[in-house]
Parts: structure tokens; C-alpha cells; sequence
């Protein structure tokens, strides 16, 4: 390192500075990986232990809650860690099954941009963590089942999922779609919407090595690096009748044509 003379101040350099930040956030996302990977092998010798029993608890007494509160988008949160949002296309009247690409923790806000009140199908983890369950059900959001999402539906709702139930930081789209969306949307009789969120900007493969929950906590934790807005583009209504796994494959090819449109 070069030293100062007595007296002498050290010049500021944003670029210095932003990129000491970034390494400081991978650092602890690093510990954040290995203490998470200490904890599973820790869960699975001790079983259902306290914070087992307490989250099954929590699972337990959030069950069906979310069905009776009014969603109310997040949109001073979409403001700020996403930017300004396009969207592209046109939604039918009636309650409809979206059905969008998985690129960001931010998707599960972007329904709410696309219809005000949509719900969106979520892990049941979410509801785990009382401080995030609170907003979790003013954002309408509901635990992943699909006879809660069709009587949603056929109650004249509209019901949000991400097929692949997994987040793909990269934004390749290459896993493959869950065959419940179709089921949902015929046992409802409902049209399913394809829906692609393309943003402004993706984390590079840097990220990969890491799991997906410490994906998230590194994008969140950087998101003045990737607030560069989305484009979403809805696509044309889909009838969900015929075989589930063929509908299934469709399904992922019409959202992942939607790309070109971006």
C-alpha cells in the first residue's frame, strides 16, 4: 500500500469505493453460503428440533390466511429495487392463471404491476418469518396449493404463478415448467397467460456457484447495481385443455417466445 505524508489526505474514488463494496457483499455472502450449508447438515441430525417445531408451527397457524385479505401492490418497493416498468401487452377481462418467467426475487412484486389484484402462489417458507408474513398477506400473496388457487380462481380472481419454482438469476430459462400450472387452470376452467419479465440488467455467472437463497441476498444486497428497470410482456391467452405435459411444454415455449419481443 502507499503511504501517505504526514498531513496528506487520500484522494475519494467512487470506482475504488464501489468496487471495495462489492467485495466486502461477496465476502459475506461466502459466509452466508458455508453457515447456511452448516446449518442443513445441523437440521438434518437434529431432526424437527426447536426451530423446526416453531417454523412447523408457524406453517401450521398461517395455513389459509392469506385467502382473506385484499392484496395491495408493492409498488413504492418495485420503484426502488427495480426502476421503471414497461409492460407490454394487454390482460382479458376475467380472472386468468399468469403463468411468468422466474429471473429475480423481484418477479413475485411484478404481478401486482400487471393486475393490482393478483395473488401470487408462494413457498409456505415465506409465511414462516412473521416480520415478512405481515407483508407477505398485504401483498396477496398465498401459500403454493392448487386447491386454494382454483377456488380463488373460480371465485372470479386472478391467480399469479412461476412454473418452474425455481429462481434462474442468469434469466436462460432453462429449467423446465411444473406440469401444476396447467393442472390448476383446468380444474378452474380458466385461460392461462403467458407472462416474461425481461430486465434491465443480470448478474453474471459469478453467482452461480452460490445456492439460490444466497443469489437473493447478493442481488439484494447490490440492487443500486441492478435497478435498471422491466420490460414485461404479456402474451396471448392459452387454453389449457388436452394432456398436462404437452400443455406443460407449450406453456414454457409461448412465455420463453415472448423474450423477442423484449
Amino acid at each position: 500500500a502507499t503511504r501517505l505524508k504526514p498531513g496528506a489526505r487520500r484522494r475519494f474514488s467512487p470506482a475504488r469505493t464501489s468496487s471495495s463494496f462489492q467485495m466486502t457483499t461477496l465476502s459475506c455472502a461466502v459466509k452466508a453460503e458455508a453457515q447456511i450449508r452448516r446449518q442443513s447438515r445441523a437440521n438434518l441430525r437434529i431432526g424437527r428440533g426447536c426451530f423446526g417445531g416453531w417454523a412447523y408451527y408457524v406453517l401450521l397457524m398461517s395455513a389459509g390466511e392469506p385467502l382473506h385479505h385484499e392484496p395491495r401492490p408493492a409498488v413504492s418497493l418495485v420503484r426502488m429495487l427495480v426502476g421503471e416498468v414497461k409492460v407490454v401487452g394487454k390482460l382479458p377481462e376475467g380472472p386468468v392463471l399468469l403463468c411468468g418467467n422466474h429471473n429475480s426475487y423481484r418477479d413475485v412484486f411484478l404481478f401486482g404491476m400487471i393486475r393490482s389484484s393478483a395473488r401470487l402462489l408462494v413457498h409456505p417458507l415465506v409465511f414462516s418469518f412473521p416480520f415478512l408474513k405481515k407483508y407477505a398477506l398485504r401483498w396477496g400473496f398465498v401459500q403454493v396449493s392448487i386447491d386454494d388457487a382454483v377456488s380463488l380462481l373460480k371465485q372470479g380472481q386472478t391467480v399469479a404463478i412461476c412454473p418452474t419454482g425455481l429462481v434462474e438469476a442468469l434469466g436462460d430459462a432453462e429449467l423446465p415448467f411444473k406440469t401444476g400450472a396447467v393442472r390448476i387452470a383446468q380444474q378452474a376452467g380458466v385461460p392461462m397467460v403467458p407472462v416474461y419479465f425481461h430486465y434491465g440488467n443480470y448478474p453474471g455467472r459469478w453467482v452461480t456457484p452460490f445456492s439460490i437463497t444466497v443469489q437473493n441476498m447478493i442481488l439484494f444486497c447490490l440492487w443500486p447495481f441492478y435497478r435498471r428497470g422491466v420490460t414485461v410482456i404479456i402474451g396471448e391467452p392459452m387454453d389449457p385443455a388436452g394432456d398436462v405435459r404437452a400443455r406443460t411444454r407449450e406453456l414454457k415455449s409461448a412465455v420463453v417466445a415472448l423474450k423477442l419481443r423484449a
